[in-house]
């Protein structure tokens, strides 16, 4: 018997469709050709990545995260940094006898998977790697990616260095938006839902405005750690049933206010 056919699926009936054919065809030329591009790229993203490979012209980047560039889909740039740090610090020596069975663990085979974004200088450096891979990619995206360093480097400069990480975490919320997108450029930071992005994290009064500074814990410290935190904090607000009271209402696992750890 013959195998039957499956069904193919009818993309004129999903909801969306209409909506999303009017938006596309008011975007600009460079908005569809990076459409186009990524089109392309997906009909099979093995072979533009072995292409990407085999140029002998390609900018060190983890391999994983290629389709991710060639999709224009969100990098979580920690995973760069982890790349980076390796070229950065040296492999202590060792001796002869084990080298050979260090191949498979060496850390440079096998980098750590991710590395915190911490401050300015880290999160330049992982950006700079991210914009080479997807500048190599996708034609005239260079000034783009450069205006968008410039805008994230002048709030690394108007915000006291105690608040950095609310930057750093604007940048992750911005670039997820626009990796999810295909109608919002990096350049484009003045677009509605940026801005909201922006009020949101960097205003004081935003939503996603963090005070906190905690460190992460030294190895010795990490017992200690949870209960320090905990002084002064409400259990039941965190626990979601405190009626109102003078403790502090903050999560026990993340020690912002405004939600427990039940909804964290």
């Amino acid at each position: 018997a013959k195998p039957t056919k499956r069904a193919k699926q009818d993309k004129n009936l999903f909801n969306w469709t209409a909506h999303a054919f009017v938006k596309q065809s008011i975007l600009s030329p460079k908005h569809q050709r990076i459409i186009r591009e990524v089109e392309n790229f997906r009909l099979n993203l093995g072979n533009a990545i072995e292409s990407i490979e085999q140029s002998g012209i390609n900018p060190i980047f983890p391999k994983k995260l290629w389709k991710s560039v060639l999709r224009d889909e969100y990098i979580e740039l920690s995973e760069v940094h982890a790349l980076g740090a390796t070229y950065h610090v040296p492999e202590a020596p060792r001796p002869a006898s084990k080298k050979f069975a260090a191949l498979k663990s060496s850390t440079l085979a096998k980098p750590a998977s991710t590395k915190a974004i911490t401050d300015q200088a880290s999160w330049r450096r992982a950006w700079r790697a991210t914009a080479d891979a997807i500048s190599f990619a996708f034609a005239d995206r260079r000034s783009e990616l450069i205006a968008y360093e410039e805008h994230v480097g002048r709030l690394f400069d108007d915000t006291l260095p105690n608040f950095h990480h609310n930057v750093i975490n604007y940048d992750k919320a911005v670039r997820q938006l626009i990796g999810s997108r295909r109608d919002i450029l990096f350049d484009e930071f003045e677009h509605a839902d940026v801005a909201r992005i922006r009020n949101m994290y960097l205003l004081p009064t935003g939503t996603h405005f963090s005070t906190s500074t905690f460190p992460a814990p030294r190895a010795n410290q990490a017992g200690l750690q949870p209960r320090n935190r905990a002084e002064g904090m409400c259990r039941k607000f965190d626990r979601g049933n405190c009626d109102g009271c003078e403790r502090k209402h903050i999560c026990a696992t993340c020690s912002e206010p405004g939600h427990g750890s039940h909804d964290c």
